[in-house]
């Protein structure tokens, strides 16, 4: 078999490149994000949906393109928390996770306004939501749009920064979906309101 171009480059083998990532906590976290990335593109893959990927600081994960519009849908990713002091990862009730966490703010704020790290609700469009930490499979998503999502209580344009994200196997998952092409189905819908019944 053909060696990797990584192999190559950096003469490891592919079980030593594996064993560097797994042994280095800032580069697995990254890895993570990378995979999370490639599962949530697999998922617009089988919902047939046009997109593009980027890798570029200050951008959006991901344009879609939908049939009618002329401007793409912007998509974010993101991993749910995994730890956290005192169970900081997830919303408990009576010692029992209820709900998940992700974080959504940027690793660091511009200078000279602390309130750059927080997202603006222009930024993107909707949120992917890698369950994989908490379920051991990295192909488990819930997506949301990002007029669903939590307003910071200082900025309103922005998002808070810890987001509430339902439980896989919960009976009620609005306003997240399991299917994005549910979602997007339904992405033109008023925004969901607190009084609005979670299925």
């Amino acid at each position: 078999m053909a060696k990797h171009p990584l192999e190559t480059k950096y003469g490891l083998s592919s079980a030593e490149l594996l064993d560097a990532i797994e042994s280095r906590f800032r580069l697995k976290v990254a890895v993570e994000g990378a995979v999370a990335e490639f599962q949530m593109a697999k998922h617009f893959g089988r919902a047939g949906v046009r997109y593009e990927a980027h890798d570029l600081d200050g951008q959006p994960d991901f344009s879609i393109w939908l049939p009618g519009r002329e401007k793409p849908i912007l998509a974010e990713c993101k991993n749910v928390r995994e730890s956290g002091k005192e169970g900081g990862e997830a919303y408990r009730v009576g010692g029992k996770v209820v709900a998940y966490k992700v974080e959504t703010q940027k690793t660091r704020a511009a200078k000279g306004d602390p309130s750059s790290r927080y997202y603006g609700l222009e930024q993107y469009h909707i949120l992917g939501v890698c369950l994989g930490k908490k379920t051991g499979d990295w192909s488990d998503f819930l997506f949301v749009r990002t007029i669903d999502l939590e307003r910071h209580s200082a900025h309103s344009h922005k998002l808070a920064v810890m987001q509430r994200v339902p439980l896989p196997t919960a009976d009620n998952l609005l306003p997240w979906y399991a299917d994005i092409g549910e979602l997007l189905r339904h992405f033109d819908d008023p925004p969901c309101s607190p009084s609005t019944p979670l299925r």
